[in-house]
């Protein structure tokens, strides 16, 4: 999976599913995609926030692990602190987490997969999750795109199941044959979004984990999680 911002609660399902987890991280940077942006309950609304990255000759040749984010204009950690203790500060958990939230959303780097991983990874070891994590820009011999690419890091790490998001099963389909030639079996996230108690009135699904946590606790948001997990071949 690709390094988001403040990722979804399915995303994390997902971590805390497999034994190794890859941030793929050497594919290009797409516009207005989630790596750089993510939502949060604000003023008992969706509101995406984004990340601003500085700008490049060649965007479109840019990859997630070579992105830089911008602070020349203002610093977003400052900017989401802020909007993270005003929309939250009422809600269940918030002593308890915001100390250690704070820390992660202060991460000090110039690159935004840095700052992307340093927070998936800290939020994991907080639910207590095991899983290994690897970045592809670090494995060698891998290229191509899509399943292609999939597949060299399949057998780059000598794996046994590939587990996806839905999303990418049309294109993995296509490579079905080589998988099964190559005794790697796939599986698919057939995730359910469930409901948890959220400040507001209304319940809006889909925002990043960051409103879990602060509405449901550590124990609260790894049962929340559970509940929709959902995986077929």
């Amino acid at each position: 999976m690709q390094p988001t911002f403040n990722p979804w609660i399915g995303y994390f399902d997902l971590i805390d599913y497999v034994d190794r987890f890859v941030f793929l991280d050497s594919v290009q940077l797409a516009r207005r995609s989630w790596q750089i942006r993510n939502k949060l309950k604000v003023n008992n609304q969706e509101y995406m926030f984004t990340v601003p990255i500085q700008k490049e000759k060649h965007r479109d040749e840019l990859l997630i692990a070579d992105a830089k984010i911008s602070y020349v204009q203002f610093d977003f950690r400052e900017k989401l602190l802020s909007l993270v203790k005003q929309n939250y500060k009422k809600a269940p958990f918030y002593d308890d987490l915001i100390d250690e939230i704070a820390i992660m959303i202060g991460y000090e780097t110039e690159y935004l997969a840095q700052y992307n991983i340093n927070f998936i990874t800290s939020i994991s070891t907080l639910l207590g999750f095991q899983t290994s994590f690897i970045n592809s820009s670090e494995l060698d011999e891998i290229k191509g795109s899509k399943g292609d690419l999939i597949l060299d890091i399949c057998q780059s790490l000598n794996t046994d199941t590939y587990v996806s998001p839905l999303g990418s099963k049309e294109y993995l389909q296509e490579h079905a044959d080589t998988f099964k030639n190559l005794s790697i079996a796939l599986e698919y996230q057939y995730y359910q979004h469930p409901a948890y108690q959220q400040l507001g009135k209304e319940f809006i699904p889909y925002l990043g984990i960051l409103d879990l946590l602060f509405n449901e606790g550590v124990l609260g948001s790894k049962e929340v999680i559970l509940k929709g997990r959902s995986f077929a071949k």
